[in-house]
């Protein structure tokens, strides 16, 4: 418990310096960092493929791994979008979605990123051990920046069926873990903390990882990471008729990541709905993960 603790101290202690550094700083620096954010998510990526090579690559244990994140990403997106599921929303425009390989961009940089790590690790044995660092150091510049990036963040009035989006995803991502630990061996402990990332994939693979294990570090990375597979999918398909739905299925990404995609796939009207419960998720999952992973 109090490896968690000192763990979420220190990550919502970085955010704040970044948001205080921010804060403190011209618009166009701010601007500066936020772009790098791109580059450092991929460096993050690159160190977790890095720390995990030892587990995805070990045969059986490697696929257990890919199948359970399959199975959970895959429930918590069932559960959540039955949530928010409502009448099919009208198209007010009717402009072409862009290609389904451009929507997958982004996606495709993150899994090279990863797949390098792993591949390095694998034939050549190094790891950032050796040196002292781990995928938690680039998290917390990364960390740094998100802070910075809150700074631009504001809200206006907060409506009944804007809150319901974040309050949908929490719900759905805990129906899902009961039913993953009753079709797995997890206990629901387990189940929870595997989940408890909210689609926070660069968060939840690392912070995972020191606190409870290289297996179920990678397990929660790679079911934040399929998760956001599957809603950007929803949101190429689905996103115009079904924009709620489409936001809380992004999860934490909502407000960075999918948002791109959510101004792409949905109307305007929703962008301050997916800003709302990114930022809500995203500073909900390190508080979740180091419940879940003290109850554990």
């Amino acid at each position: 418990m109090q490896h968690a603790l000192t763990a979420i101290i220190t990550l919502f202690a970085t955010l704040a310096l970044g948001w205080l550094v921010g804060s403190q700083c011209s618009l166009t620096l701010r601007h500066k960092v936020v772009k790098s954010l791109g580059i450092i998510v991929l460096l993050l990526l690159f160190s977790m493929g890095m720390d995990f090579a030892q587990v995805l690559t070990h045969g059986e244990m490697g696929s257990a791994i890919i199948l359970h994140a399959l199975l959970l990403s895959g429930l918590i997106t069932l559960f959540t979008g039955a949530l928010l599921i409502r009448k099919p929303a009208a198209i007010h425009h009717d402009s072409p979605l862009p290609s389904l390989l451009s929507a997958f961009s982004g996606c495709l940089k993150a899994i090279v990123a990863f797949i390098a790590g792993v591949t390095l690790s694998y034939y050549t044995h190094f790891s950032l051990n050796s040196l002292g660092l781990s995928s938690n150091s680039v998290l917390y510049v990364m960390l740094f920046c998100v802070g910075v990036d809150l700074v631009g963040f504001r809200f206006g009035r907060v409506t009944r069926q804007c809150a319901s989006v974040p309050v949908a995803a929490i719900l759905g991502y805990i129906l899902a873990a009961g039913v993953f630990s009753l079709l797995t061996s997890f206990s629901w402990q387990q189940s929870l903390m595997l989940g408890s990332g909210l689609g926070w994939f660069s968060l939840s693979g690392p912070m995972i990882h020191q606190l409870a294990g290289a297996q179920m570090g990678a397990i929660a990375f790679m079911t934040d990471f399929l998760r956001e597979l599957l809603s950007i999918v929803f949101l190429y398909f689905l996103g115009r008729r079904q924009p709620l739905a489409a936001v809380g299925l992004s999860g934490a990404a909502a407000m960075d990541s999918a948002l791109p995609f959510i101004k792409q796939n949905c109307d305007a009207y929703y962008i301050p709905y997916a800003i709302f419960s990114g930022l809500l998720l995203t500073l909900a999952a390190p508080f979740l993960i180091s419940l879940t992973v003290a109850l554990c």
